[in-house]
């Protein structure tokens, strides 16, 4: 018998199911207050959460970004994922992280009167994600050069950014297990190009869960660790990537998280299946190759068999690298969750370009 069943017939702590941990939630903008209630406790556990404006512009583009807000920062702070913005600061945006979800504020980037959001709440939890921040520099007697995760297990997908730097930094520099199989391999969360190799960027130790920041990489935007007499606050965002180990649900013995890999046939029925071990709620794609956005979808929003809107629209997707609108551009059924993971439905570039690879992170649907 699993452990985790022994502590609990002897009366140990709860299961962890996956709604403790994540959540998609939609909600209506009011222009004034309004709490998102969706039952994961932030104020002691701490975590992320990720909210997007869905609608097609209405009310003007300046407030369709995406917003970062976490614990670890304060609700004060927020990032832009789609943006090379350093922090900003906005005392109306989420107001509170709570016990049971978190406040909106008035802030027309996230509760517009009559505009329509989703928000992705992350909590902090071993061998989900993790939050870390350093002050980084290349003077390594002062200043840290890189992160250490708490995830208990390895990383599936490491998100990082500078908050103070506008020039050295100022890109969101991504690292995944399967996409980046050599040293100094990333992606730019905030571009839709394809994974760079570039020497003094990012590099990964699993034996100690650190990932180390390399200086002078060629490109300014890319050094996370900056130039000597200079120093750099760096917040990592670390999802974990379950294998038969993550420890979740009522036996204590299911995976939540996966990051992997699988390779695009270019046909408008789509590649085969792409077995993750769930049935997901959440997926994140992007294409190894440049010329493609990161997409993600969500079951909150939808995902469908067939056409969805009598093919007027794709199910509902975002792009991380992007403050466009839900469903652009328009097209036929792009993606289907089923009872053990995904299956891409179209020849979109985003999704399945023959003979592309592509990355992903899912993650699984409610558990009983």
């Amino acid at each position: 018998m699993p452990i985790q069943q022994m502590l609990l017939g002897a009366g140990g702590a709860a299961p962890v199911k996956v709604q403790d941990v994540f959540s998609a939630d939609l909600w209506t903008g009011n222009g004034s207050s309004q709490s998102i209630d969706n039952d994961i406790n932030l104020s002691s556990e701490g975590g992320l959460v990720w909210a997007k404006n869905r609608q097609t512009n209405i009310g003007g583009i300046s407030h369709m970004g995406h917003i970062l807000s976490d614990t670890v920062r304060g609700t004060s702070k927020f990032l832009r994922c789609h943006s090379t913005s350093a922090e900003e600061t906005s005392n109306s945006m989420v107001t509170s992280f709570n016990a049971d979800g978190y406040t909106l504020g008035s802030d027309s980037n996230i509760n517009y009167n009559t505009d329509t959001y989703v928000g992705w709440t992350f909590r902090k939890h071993p061998k989900f994600f993790d939050i870390q921040t350093a002050t980084v520099g290349a003077d390594d007697s002062t200043y840290a050069t890189g992160l250490t995760h708490q995830l208990e297990c390895d990383v599936g997908m490491a998100v990082f950014k500078s908050l103070n730097n506008t020039s050295q930094g100022a890109n969101w520099i991504v690292w995944h297990k399967e996409g980046c199989t050599g040293a100094n391999e990333f992606w730019r969360w905030n571009t839709s190009e394809g994974r760079q190799s570039q020497n003094n960027t990012v590099n990964y130790n699993s034996s100690n869960k650190t990932f180390t920041f390399g200086y002078p990489a060629a490109v300014m935007a890319d050094r996370l660790r900056p130039g000597t007499g200079a120093a750099s606050n760096v917040i990592g965002y670390f999802f974990a990537d379950n294998n038969n180990n993550g420890g979740f649900g009522s036996g204590g013995d299911e995976d939540i998280i996966k990051t992997g890999t699988y390779t695009g046939n270019g046909s408008t029925a789509g590649p085969s299946a792409v077995n993750v071990g769930f049935e997901p709620q959440y997926l994140m794609v992007k294409r190894l190759n440049g010329g493609a956005y990161w997409t993600v979808w969500d079951t909150a929003r939808g995902v469908v068999s067939g056409a969805w809107n009598n093919m007027t629209y794709t199910e509902p997707h975002l792009k991380v690298d992007q403050n466009y609108s839900e469903n652009w551009p328009t097209g036929t059924d792009m993606m289907e969750f089923n009872s053990s993971g995904f299956q891409p439905r179209s020849n979109d570039s985003a999704v399945n370009s023959g003979g592309n690879t592509y990355i992903y992170l899912a993650i699984r649907k409610d558990q009983s």
